[in-house]
């Protein structure tokens, strides 16, 4: 019965989804408060009755109830019970009602945040905003009704009362760590970018323009940001433990679907700031935001048409067309409202020189958006040169490798020289103060990182290497002295230490110094970056029992094997002893998993092993283990040596910890423009 009452909470959310947009759009076009109110009740009506379908879809996982055909394709009752839960966005039709339950989530947190702002000041922005917010409700809510061609209710039952000996289990690489909480990270990301676009469109139907609906959503947009970087980085990590290839990124379609608004929100808030500022650019901060918006439904299409492949994609389907269908009718609204506010969207100050922070920011933003362009074009060539000439051709990791890197070096030459140079006009007095001494001593960085790899003969990435250490050394030595000067400065004001003053600067403009921190957290990635994707060392060989391979320094000897066996799959591996420079550290197990329950027969997973050496890695990954591996039998191995991996993620949690300083800071009230 319980499958029931959600299928039924899903077809009447069709009605409160109507309901919220109607009402909202009679209230605000004739100022009927009553009418208002209907609306936003309406909204938090499609929330309950999603949240109970929801419930329901979990609860047939949890009671293991195999009437439930979306149960049978995702679960089964050996399962354990976090992959259980984590099975509702195992595949599209319960992803599609998890990110439905998400959005209508936001939708009753912006209601909820904004009920004392309208009460006290009968402000209608955020009414407005909540119009496009339930279109896309709506429109996900159609999806998953299934009464559209591609896809099913995730709730429906087997006809006739049919019902399943056992569920086919779920997709043995999803069943990690990692993957339970990666899919719903990015999820919530892409969402929560939703409520600054619906505020944009809210601004564009009222008159509004000016920047009072970017305060009201800048902590959105900052929480989207912070939940991708950690979805991503998630994504990342699992593909580094779980697929054995010894990387974390590798420009697969679905990494760069969630790449792509996250460049675009990048840009978006470091474009605010001089809509803020200067009362510059609001068309364009409409446009970036909306791009951000429509590029998370271009991920979801991407993921669902079936038209690229990829590790991470869905089975191949029709609902790519509504996706896309969806994202060209948002657009053209967006372009309507446009058009018709198009006299209050003119900037009312221009760029006065080429050198001030206004010109940097703006090359900022182009940087951004020429990325996720080039991102996207290399993304989508398959299709392209299918279209040319018959044929899928894919784009190979090296394109992406090569083609980024000037416009990164320039982003991360940015980071430091955006925060520090002047508004309006850069003057001599501000560029000796500013730029001179970190410009030195980044330059001197780069000359003895030269010498440095010149003197050991290391050729690999030198040019990047230097221009990378040079830039960075110039991001972090600029960042700092604007700490120690505003730090100096609180404390000879305040008469007290200047580690209080430290903690005063920053909490009286977390904003900026958030936003520091941040940079500073992207400098330790790109170092990191550079030492795990230009010297890793890789040796790939065929081991019997009692056989040895060398890595750079480290030496492996195949030792021993083992099988374990779990409740839904079997772990068979390899003990190897590790030695680092002739002296013994202790053993690693690298292994594989088999998987009974996957609804494709046994399948099995690579499980790497890895041992962390500081902020080094060494890493195995096992090929196929043959059954006589005991008394002869080859063992295919790849060991690699990945230096500086743990300044990859150490850099990330500096990112994250930025992000939660900066959002931190209260939002401040302004009148609109």
């Amino acid at each position: 019965m319980t499958a029931e009452i959600g299928q039924a909470a899903i077809f009447l959310s069709v009605l409160s989804g109507l309901w919220a947009i109607g009402f909202l759009c009679f209230g605000l076009r004739t100022r009927n408060q009553n009418a208002i109110q209907s609306g936003r009740n309406a909204v938090l009506a499609t929330f309950v009755l999603v949240s109970i379908a929801t419930g329901a879809l979990i609860y047939g996982f949890v009671t293991d109830d195999f009437s439930m055909r979306y149960v049978v394709e995702v679960s089964s009752a050996a399962q354990p019970l976090l992959y259980k839960i984590t099975a509702l966005w195992g595949r599209m039709s319960g992803s599609l009602l998890f990110w439905l339950w998400l959005l209508t989530v936001a939708g009753a947190v912006v209601i909820w945040q904004n009920h004392r702002h309208t009460k006290e000041t009968n402000d209608t922005l955020s009414d407005y905003a909540l119009i496009p917010i339930a279109v896309v409700q709506l429109f996900f809510i159609i999806l998953v009704t299934g009464l559209v061609e591609g896809v099913y209710n995730p709730l429906a039952r087997f006809p006739n009362g049919q019902m399943a000996p056992d569920g086919a289990g779920m997709n043995p690489l999803l069943q990690t760590p990692s993957m339970a909480f990666h899919p719903p990270t990015l999820y919530i990301g892409w969402i929560a970018l939703t409520v600054p676009f619906a505020f944009a469109v809210g601004a564009l139907a009222s008159g509004r323009v000016g920047s009072e609906w970017i305060l009201r959503s800048r902590r959105w947009t900052l929480f989207s940001w912070i939940v991708l970087t950690i979805g991503i980085t998630l994504g990342g990590n699992w593909a580094y433990r779980e697929l054995g290839w010894g990387g974390y990124w590798a420009w697969d379609p679905v990494e760069n679907a969630s790449f792509m608004p996250w460049l675009l929100g990048t840009a978006y808030l470091h474009s605010v700031m001089i809509q803020e500022k200067r009362n510059m650019f609001k068309l364009w901060n409409i446009l970036l935001i909306t791009l951000a918006f429509q590029f998370t439904l271009l991920g979801t299409f991407i993921t669902r048409s079936g038209i690229i492949t990829s590790v991470h994609a869905f089975a191949q389907s029709d609902i790519g067309g509504y996706f896309l269908g969806f994202i060209l009718a948002s657009t053209a609204g967006v372009i309507g409202l446009i058009i018709y506010r198009w006299r209050r969207l003119k900037s009312a100050n221009r760029l006065e020189s080429l050198l001030s922070r206004e010109s940097a920011f703006v090359l900022n933003n182009w940087l951004f958006v020429g990325l996720t362009l080039i991102i996207l074009w290399g993304t989508l060539w398959p299709i392209i040169s299918e279209a040319i000439n018959g044929e899928k051709s894919s784009v190979p990791e090296a394109f992406f490798n090569q083609v980024v890197i000037i416009p990164g070096l320039l982003l991360l030459f940015l980071t430091g020289a955006g925060p520090i140079i002047s508004w309006k006009k850069i003057t001599v007095n501000n560029f000796q103060r500013m730029f001179l001494w970190p410009l030195v001593i980044g330059l001197a960085a780069g000359a003895l990182t030269w010498g440095f790899l010149a003197l050991i003969k290391e050729e690999t990435s030198l040019l990047y290497s230097v221009l990378c250490v040079a830039a960075s050394t110039f991001v972090i030595v600029a960042i700092v002295a604007e700490f120690y000067r505003g730090a100096k400065l609180r404390a000879k004001r305040q008469e007290t230490s200047f580690l209080n003053g430290l903690n005063l600067l920053i909490q009286r403009n977390k904003r900026r110094y958030g936003g520091y921190i941040i940079h500073i957290g992207i400098v330790i990635l790109y170092i990191g970056i550079m030492g795990s994707k230009g010297y890793f060392l890789l040796e790939s060989k065929g081991l019997r029992m009692g056989e040895s391979m060398e890595v750079g320094q480290f030496q492996l000897t195949m030792k021993d094997s083992f099988e374990k066996e779990f409740a839904n799959y079997r772990r068979t591996g390899v003990v190897f002893d590790v030695a680092k420079n002739g002296k013994q550290v202790g053993t690693m197990e690298p292994a594989r998993h088999f998987y009974y329950k996957t609804g494709q027969g046994e399948q099995d997973t690579i499980e790497s092993a890895i041992r962390h050496f500081g902020v080094n890695d060494f890493y195995i990954a096992l090929g196929s283990i043959p059954p006589d591996v005991k008394t002869g039998g080859v063992v295919n191995v790849q060991a690699y040596y990945n230096p500086l991996i743990g300044v990859v993620w150490i850099g990330v949690a500096v990112m994250v910890l930025g992000g939660i300083v900066a959002i931190a800071e209260k939002p401040q009230r302004s009148k609109d423009a």
